[in-house]
């Protein structure tokens, strides 16, 4: 232990995943949002040092709160941070670390996440005025389950097996919220544009990327770094190609299509962030995207597309990507890579057709509420 002290105190950025941190930090923020409240039990103002005090608990040990204010019933509220993992608590554990600026950047933006959340504010006020003694577990996911789920943080009420909440927690400039990968860019597309309700598969274009993915190598030598000639060449045959594709689509779905579609378009960005899981929400640093947040979406966009201020736009960069734009405001992008994984002595193409929300979401959403 004195040696991991002194590595946080001779560095002054330790090494760590910053999203996992995130996740401990807004779990405590939830705590508190359930916890801190006046005798009537109306929520209290979340402060830093509130969020602070639980972390500093809850690595004491002390990771149960009763709540006796709203009602004559007393309500236990537990921080279960142990899906997380053991690299990231040791850090978090070093109470100087937790007292410097990375980690107070992280409580001021999980307090206004956790303020912004509709879902919370209406579920933590409900438990604690319900003259019902409640159990309430904020737990963190962690790297458990995540093949099983895109949640990183559940709230659980009386029962672990059945969440009332769950949260796809992002952090910092991560903008990626879904992707569609394989060996078949043509098959990534057809199936990336279609959960948004656009039917790419019968596009010129498309037959001409499906033609072009035969004349590629596709597998290289290691390292096959990016300055790798046969990569080079390859995507210099694949990225105009999937262009093409881009081009097909700002041309044949644009207004006239997305006024009579928009609930589609919002039902897919909902599934690539999320999944099947209809009970999840995302939290992106201090912005929540709860369900308020997508109808709003949709209701703005259908009113931009009817009024013919809706378009499609090819974006600048290496990477071939296309972006939503409604009233002048980019909502989210969809963006092609072109990667490969490692196969045994050699390293074969994949593709990945990227989703990706844009800062501006939040502010059009707020704007239709």
């Amino acid at each position: 232990m004195k040696g991991f002290k002194r590595f946080i105190q001779e560095s002054k950025t330790p090494s760590f995943n910053q999203g996992h941190a995130y996740e401990f930090v807004l779990a405590a923020a939830m705590v508190s949002k359930f916890t801190d409240r006046y005798d009537d039990g109306s929520p209290e103002t979340l402060t830093p040092a509130s969020v602070e005090d639980v972390m500093k608990q809850y690595f004491r040990g002390n990771t149960l709160w009763n709540v006796a204010e709203g009602d004559d019933q007393v309500d236990v509220v537990e921080f279960d941070g142990a899906g997380l993992p053991r690299d990231v608590l040791e850090i978090l554990r070093d109470d100087s670390f937790r007292k410097g600026k990375i980690v107070k950047d992280m409580v001021n933006t999980a307090i206004r996440a956790v303020n912004a959340n509709s879902t919370l504010t209406k579920l933590s006020m409900e438990v604690i005025t319900n003259n019902k003694s409640d159990d309430v577990t904020i737990a963190c996911g962690g790297t458990e389950g995540q093949m099983t789920t895109k949640s990183d943080v559940n709230v659980f009420v009386n029962d672990r097996k059945q969440r009332k909440a769950g949260f796809s927690v992002k952090y910092g400039g991560v903008q990626q919220v879904g992707q569609f990968a394989g060996v078949d860019a043509a098959k990534n597309l057809i199936d990336g544009f279609g959960s948004f309700g656009l039917n790419v598969r019968g596009l010129s274009s498309i037959r001409n990327l499906s033609t072009v993915l035969t004349t590629i190598k596709g597998v290289y030598e290691p390292p096959a770094s990016k300055d790798d000639p046969d990569i080079i060449r390859d995507k210099s045959i694949v990225f105009p190609a999937v262009r093409k594709v881009f081009e097909d689509v700002i041309s044949r779905f644009g207004s006239k299509w997305l006024s009579k579609n928009a609930d589609s378009i919002m039902s897919g960005l909902r599934k690539a962030a999320l999944g099947r899981e209809d009970d999840v929400e995302i939290i992106k640093g201090s912005l929540s995207y709860d369900k308020r947040t997508f109808d709003g979406i949709s209701r703005g966009l259908r009113i931009a597309a009817e009024n013919n201020k809706t378009e499609w736009r090819m974006e600048s960069g290496e990477n071939p990507t296309i972006g939503l734009y409604a009233d002048g405001m980019k909502l989210f992008q969809v963006r092609f890579r072109y990667d490969r994984d490692r196969k045994k002595d050699v390293y074969k193409v994949r593709f990945r057709l990227y989703v990706e929300i844009a800062p501006t979401l939040s502010k059009f959403a707020d704007m239709h509420k």
